[in-house]
């Protein structure tokens, strides 16, 4: 990192504690999960924090932490955190806000009590008892009437009982998979971080702000980075109070509903937006992937249009429960095809390590040097074989079919390691993947109509963590053990400090949830049906019941058309000098989240793009620090925004909007 100073023996040595940091890290989860929920559910005004690579709020509370530090060190030298120390509370709140967010908890805890009360008629109950187990779901009506209508408490035994069967369930059920990922970022780790160098870009931010000798904080450029994106956010929060204030630059502009001519309107939704960290995050990607992320999004707006023009679709539309799935140009399909050629290709790169890695596991002589990785690679590997029994032995117990719920856990595990590899490489600020989950990609593949109820059921049930990848928890487990590595702290460290935030982290998410819900009722609250997540989980499961459909060939085919053109473009980009394509982009560039990301995107590469190529690396490691400080400036003006609403309990403005 260029604006490091020489590392402090003392800060960085691998002999000093964590247990300082977990301690600090345990403090802080508890307002970090009720922030978290307050900005994505509660207050719903946004942001939603865990929906991009970089978690603002965790920046925001890193960068105070930061501060605080080097004022405590400036008097008591001894009392004040190391860099390891500040890393292992950094990833215990990244890790709470991948727990608590929008695509894990929050969808869970949307799902339990919605089967069985939608509709006073409970439609869905004939359905639910034929599909899924009564004990993860609650069914009595009076607890659920509590929930949704509020205007009650949750300290009541019959319904701190109804909720304890489904909590206590999903428990070791979460426990299990955290691990598992946990496991496989100890075995991704060395590979990618010390025989590959991957760079990890969005560990540089942080890891910048832990360091005890920092220059950041005396780098003008960084300053002026942060007073751009902190003096558009701070103007555009004070028009939400002051109808004269103006402004500067719109976040969120939708030029989808200007285009109404076909074939031309099957573009369909297309934002326009400006995000100061966003673009300092996508200055840190690699040149070629933000061209071509611009690219591949215009090309599969163009086929779309080209759809429409050949009557084959309406164009471009999100429809939940279903993505869009089936439809020319079988956008899903393919990007699911692309994200398997991602991990099949990492695994081929390094095949030679996974050979020696498992030679150092069962204990044979290997060149794998494991001795200050986060675990073992024996119980490493131990631990994902553990883990993944759980998860299936938890699923047998449910009623699902073995080999059911041994391709679901392989697929998961394969976009898991997708999910890492884009981030260690090339650190894209969105990696969504909506719609390609194992659960739609078996049921499209198989058909519902050759799938047991109970595996419909189960594949429902697990919808809560495969609805989308926008927070997956491998991405913080395997930046926190590169960030551990980089500053010669306690990797094994970060492993304890991951698994003991998950525990704090789903007991103060949920119990903010329904204590939220209880006392203001859930039907008052953002996601509400129908918009709520449970409704689009058992919204499916109902259109899968009443309409089974056979096998569909199309969606093979179009999984391996995915799959083959990334390969296409792999071998493209070797074998041509200057080649300006990079297949990591294909399958981006048809993701839900790209549509708000492109027009950053687009800026941070004509700002790289000229930097390189007129003042090249010196340049950019100058102004390097400017694109940091967007980064910071929006975390600090827009995560305060969210505060100031908090205290007063009116709107504020979301710095980082979907357009509602």
């Amino acid at each position: 990192m260029p604006t490091q100073s020489k590392a402090d023996p003392a800060a960085t040595s691998p002999r000093r504690g964590y247990w300082r940091g977990v301690v600090v890290g345990l403090l802080l989860i508890p307002p970090n999960a009720l922030w978290v929920l307050y900005m994505e559910s509660i207050g719903a005004h946004g942001p939603w924090v865990s929906t991009y690579s970089i978690f603002l709020n965790v920046i925001f509370i890193l960068l105070l932490l930061a501060l605080i530090n080097r004022g405590i060190k400036a008097i008591r030298p001894r009392l004040a955190l190391t860099q390891g120390e500040l890393i292992v509370t950094y990833v215990m709140l990244t890790t709470c806000t991948s727990i608590v967010g929008l695509d894990m908890l929050q969808c869970l805890m949307s799902m339990i009590p919605t089967g069985y009360w939608l509709e006073p008629q409970l439609v869905w109950k004939g359905m639910l008892d034929s599909t899924t187990p009564g004990w993860l779901l609650i069914s009595d009506q009076q607890v659920l009437y509590g929930y949704w209508n509020g205007m009650t408490t949750l300290y009541q035994p019959s319904v701190l009982k109804a909720w304890a069967s489904p909590i206590l369930w999903w428990a070791p059920f979460v426990l299990a998979l955290v691990f598992v990922v946990v496991c496989l970022s100890v075995i991704l780790r060395p590979l990618w971080g010390d025989r590959e160098r991957l760079t990890f870009p969005i560990t540089q931010l942080p890891l910048e702000l832990s360091h005890p000798n920092t220059r950041l904080f005396r780098s003008g450029a960084m300053w002026i980075g942060f007073a751009l994106a902190a003096s558009n956010d701070l103007v555009s929060g004070l028009s939400v109070y002051c109808p004269w204030v103006t402004p500067l630059f719109p976040m969120y502009t939708n030029l989808g509903p200007s285009i109404t001519t076909a074939p031309w309107s099957g573009i369909g939704w297309l934002p326009v937006t400006f995000y100061p960290s966003m673009i300092g995050l996508s200055f840190l990607m690699p040149l070629d992937l933000l061209f071509s992320c611009v690219f591949f999004f215009f090309w599969w707006k163009a086929l779309y249009v080209i759809g429409v023009a050949a009557g084959l679709t309406s164009g471009y539309g999100v429809v939940y429960g279903s993505g869009g799935a089936l439809v020319f140009p079988y956008a899903d399909e393919q990007m699911f095809g692309g994200f398997i050629a991602i991990a099949f290709s990492s695994v081929l790169l390094g095949r030679r390590y996974f050979r020696h890695a498992l030679r150092r596991a069962l204990g044979q002589p290997s060149e794998v040097d494991d001795s200050r990785e986060g675990l073992r690679l024996r119980w490493a590997l131990a631990g994902v074989v553990l883990g993944v029994a759980i998860l299936i032995a938890f699923s047998l117990r449910a009623g699902m079919s073995l080999h059911i719920a041994l391709a679901f856990f392989l697929i998961y595990c394969v976009l898991a390691l997708a999910v890492a590899r884009i981030r260690a490489e090339f650190g894209s600020p969105v990696h969504d993947f909506h719609y390609t989950g194992p659960d739609y990609v078996l049921t499209r593949v198989i058909g519902t109509a050759n799938l047991r109820l109970r595996d419909l059921g189960m594949l429902t049930q697990y919808f809560w963590f495969n609805r989308a990848y926008r927070a997956h928890p491998i991405a913080g487990s395997l930046e926190g053990l590169q960030m551990a590595n980089r500053a010669r702290s306690s990797s094994r460290g970060v492993v304890v400090a991951i698994m003991i935030a998950v525990i704090a982290s789903a007991l103060a998410g949920v119990w903010g949830w329904l204590y939220f819900a209880y006392k203001y009722g859930a039907a008052s609250l953002w996601r509400a049906p129908p918009n709520d997540m449970g409704w689009e989980a058992f919204t499916r499961l109902q259109s899968w019941y009443e309409s089974p459909k056979p096998a569909n060939l199309p969606t093979l085919g179009a999984i391996a058309a995915g799959f083959g053109v990334w390969m296409l473009l792999a071998l493209a980009r070797s074998a041509f000098v200057g080649w300006p394509l990079n297949p990591v982009a294909l399958p981006l560039a048809a993701s839900w989240s790209i549509h708000l990301m492109w027009l950053p995107m687009l800026v941070a590469w004509l700002i790289k793009l000229v930097v390189l190529r007129y003042g090249g690396l010196g340049l950019y490691r100058r102004v390097l620090p400017l694109f940091l400080g967007l980064i910071l400036g929006q975390a600090v003006v827009g995560c305060g925004w969210t505060l100031v609403g908090l205290v007063t309990g009116h709107p504020y403005y979301n710095v980082l909007t979907f357009g509602y």
